[in-house]
């Protein structure tokens, strides 16, 4: 056996057996070979590809120190000071020996140092102390079989042979501090002020570090690189009609045929797509994302983790459990309660850097690209010739919508990423920012449902307080009823009038806002789709969060005054199906409190006085749509200071080498504006979980609160950073302070 044979380079495990260096590196290769086969044409460049090869071949080749040997071996602790970073290692001895080329090209080698940590000012620094004499753990005789074996892969896969400085061949046998010291002083700083690096280069990193970590993880989990997934427009009709006849809409399915606007969607083109609520525009984006090879991805982006859930659920009826990934915060927690998902977390960490072919995610999941979150660099390359959609583009902040046409223009301009862009509600100024952005775009209209009427729109002149008994009339009469009011606080306030009377006369009240604990919050959706599914009378008593989150259909709508996009999303949520008659929309006037969390007066204001002109009249979704319009007259986007910080973001966090440095924060903390929230844990699980250290039973009981409410509490250490808040909590009501509820619901309105 040669020296070779013995380096290790994975450990014995439940599920693979213990793997050398050589047999590792093999199999990163052959997964490497089909990248290149995949992607040649696109990168086209044989300089990249030997570059790519170099950074794979000798990823780990740091393993053939035997202190590192000694940890896999478990014969050395994970925790000992002489242990070793491999990937420094492998990055240093190809830097020793190839000292100009890597400082002419240093990227390739930034992907090795960066391929398993953060790459950023911190570095190695914490080993820079280390004196340990490393020519005592290296394999000398390793190395020469090592360096034996790339000559023979490079002629293998038809590369350059790889130029070895024989003086410096074991340059990596100096102690510790003195290889640190040589990395910050020779290359790191030297990268720093290397002038020639800026954004131009940053696809490239995003290229080779992509390479290197998919090829990587792919072989580590001992997987094939993810199936392509191709469909026509036949294929997608005959999923839809085999979807509706499970679902028992047989009559539906026998006259299945796509609608005038869903087949327009069938092109190459970027789209805009105005239809509204209920029209079919899943099914029309999954129509125009048909125009894909196999192995582009489809990039499905919604405002909630609630809409996330439930049109992932609607594309794997569509395409299959294997080929669909859901991605947000609560993902794995969704997944493991479906009763037909055998799901194993781990495959979470593929599945949020886009491997799976269809990807289901909140917004945040490709804004993070751009701030260098995570494997934002692997996230970015299967973003190459995406077909993206993003559902209710009206929903976002200023700031939000400022990175999402800062991120529209980069993947468009630098990775040919195409946009499908919906929304049931598009003010003329935003329609004209995405005309803008999207460059050559096609629109289309739904004029058909634009046209029609849903319900009638009645306005009174006093708060919602003095609606109880019109509520309770409209529920003992059979009518699915549904309140929205623009704070938490008053959500709980009203269904405790409700709800005693409710249990008395035999109807469901059910509460919902986002003060609930996670595992409560899919308890809640689910009472709330059995309660759409009756034929008798309920109520709901919901906040914001009901505006995009749940596919339900109501009777009536009882609602505090908020923005005219939000009425129109809540007014979405009655007469859904279109099939009733003299279902109606009554808008109270709001409270104080809500000029506090929409901030702008003005619109609220306008979206009242234009209502009360129209009192009592049943308005078509292109009378909504015009009013709109009239409602955000003064609203200039362009000229917002939030959208403006949003859309210049990138380029401050990105500025010189921080264009390709990874940043090590909580990922949402830069993409949604105001998101200055702190996650907790209702105090009355603190006996439960005080030592908990189960990840998942502890995210099923956190909630998120606004850091104004934070400040404010009395609160003791919980797991994994979270903290335990002493105030009520309960099924029924959820958290409650008793208090105003500024910026407590994440609003946002363009």
């Amino acid at each position: 056996m040669s020296h070779l044979d013995k380096i290790l380079a994975k450990s014995r495990s439940e599920e693979h057996p213990e793997e050398t260096l050589v047999e590792h590196t093999n199999n990163v290769l052959e997964v490497w070979g089909q990248l290149r086969e995949r992607y040649s044409e696109i990168i086209s460049d044989p300089d990249f590809w030997k570059d790519s090869f170099y950074s794979v071949l000798f990823h780990d080749f740091g393993k053939v120190c035997s202190n590192f040997q000694e940890t896999l071996k478990g014969e050395r602790a994970y925790g000992d000071d002489e242990r070793v970073r491999h990937e420094f290692f492998s990055g240093m001895f190809l830097f020793g020996n190839n000292h100009k080329y890597y400082l002419d090209n240093p990227l390739p080698l930034v992907a090795v140092f960066s391929h398993h940590k953060a790459f950023n000012d911190e570095g190695f620094n914490a080993h820079i102390s280390r004196n340990t004499a490393l020519r005592h753990i290296i394999e000398k005789e390793a190395i020469e079989e090592f360096l034996d074996y790339t000559e023979r892969k490079a002629k293998e896969f038809d590369i350059e042979p790889l130029s070895i400085d024989e003086k410096l061949k074991f340059y990596i046998t100096q102690n510790y501090k003195t290889l640190s010291t040589h990395y910050k002083t020779r290359f790191y700083d030297h990268l720093k002020k290397n002038d020639d690096l800026n954004q131009n280069q940053r696809k490239q990193y995003v290229f080779l570090k992509a390479a290197l970590n998919v090829s990587d993880w792919t072989a580590s989990g001992h997987l094939e690189l993810e199936n392509g997934v191709t469909y026509s427009k036949l294929d997608l009709a005959n999923k839809i009609i085999e979807k509706l006849k499970n679902d028992g809409k047989v009559d539906i399915a026998k006259n299945f045929s796509f609608k005038k606007f869903q087949s327009k969607s069938h092109t190459s083109k970027n789209v805009i797509a105005i239809a509204p609520t209920g029209s079919g525009k899943t099914e029309a984006s999954l129509l125009w994302a048909s125009n894909k090879k196999d192995w582009e991805r489809i990039i499905y982006l919604l405002p909630t983790r609630v809409t996330s859930n439930a049109i992932f659920e609607r594309l794997r009826d569509y395409f299959g459990k294997e080929d669909v990934a859901l991605i947000h915060s609560t993902a794995r927690l969704f997944r493991k309660e479906l009763p037909d998902d055998h799901y194993d977390s781990k495959d979470y960490f593929r599945e949020k850097s886009f491997f799976k072919n269809i990807n289901v995610c909140t917004v945040d999941q490709i804004l993070t690209q751009g701030f260098n979150l995570g494997f934002w660099e692997v996230k970015t390359f299967h973003l190459l010739n995406a077909k993206v959609i993003i559902d209710e583009i009206h929903l976002y902040s200023p700031y939000t919508l400022g990175l999402i046409i800062a991120t529209i223009k980069y993947l468009r301009n630098e990775f040919n990423t195409r946009f499908y862009i919906m929304t049931a509600t598009m003010p003329s100024k935003l329609l004209e920012l995405l005309q803008e952005t999207l460059g050559e775009v096609k629109i289309i209209k739904d004029q058909e449902l634009l046209d029609k009427a849903r319900n009638q729109f009645e306005v009174r002149e006093e708060t919602i307080d003095n609606f109880i008994e019109e509520i309770e009339t409209a529920v003992a009469q059979g009518k699915k009823t549904l309140v929205v009011v623009n704070s938490v606080d008053k959500a709980i306030e009203l269904y405790q009038q409700l709800e005693e009377v409710a249990n008395k006369n035999g109807y469901k009240a059910i509460c919902y806002h986002s003060r609930f604990i996670n595992k409560h919050r899919s308890c809640k959706e689910k009472e709330i789709f059995e309660l759409d599914e009756k034929d008798k009378g309920g109520v709901l008593i919901a906040t914001q969060v009901v505006e995009v989150s749940l596919d339900i259909d109501f009777d009536v709508l009882f609602t505090e005054n908020a923005p005219i996009d939000a009425i129109i999303q809540r007014a979405g949520r009655v007469n859904r199906k279109r099939k009733k008659e003299k279902t109606k929309v009554v808008i109270a006037k709001h409270f104080e409190i809500s000029e506090k969390i929409y901030k702008e007066a003005f619109i609220l204001n306008n979206t009242y006085q234009e209502f009360f002109k129209r009192d009592k009249q049943r308005l078509t979704e292109k009378e909504l749509t015009d009013m709109v319009d009239i409602v955000y007259t003064d609203m200039n986007i362009k000229e917002n200071l939030s959208y403006q910080e949003g859309l210049n973001k990138y380029l401050k966090v990105q500025s010189h080498l921080n264009f390709i440095k990874d940043l090590t924060t909580d990922e949402e903390v830069f993409t949604r504006e105001n998101l200055d929230r702190e996650t907790v844990i209702p105090y009355c699980y603190m006996g439960d979980l005080i030592d908990e250290t189960n990840r998942d039973k502890i995210t099923k009981h956190e909630l998120s609160i606004s850091r104004y409410r934070y400040q404010s509490t009395l609160s003791d250490d919980g797991p994994y950073g979270s903290k335990f808040i002493n105030y009520p909590y309960s099924f029924e009501k959820g958290l409650e302070f008793n208090g105003d509820d500024i910026l407590e619901e994440n609003v946002s309105t363009i």
